[in-house]
């Protein structure tokens, strides 16, 4: 029974430490991305562009 319970936390302790390693490699990658869809210096937009949204009805 003793065996048993050591295999259970090798098992635990492997899978939180899988979860972490996920958990890291996917705030990089979040944080990689939101630093390339903001960059340092604003982009100069000097096209001004009319977006026509209809209108829904409310009853």
């Amino acid at each position: 029974m003793r065996n048993v319970n050591i295999v259970a936390i090798a098992l635990t302790a492997a899978l939180v430490t899988l979860q972490l390693v996920g958990l890291a490699m996917l705030e990089r990658s979040h944080a990689h991305a939101m630093q390339a869809s903001f960059p340092r210096e604003p982009a100069v937009c000097t096209d001004s562009a009319e977006i026509r949204v209809s209108q829904i009805p409310y009853d």
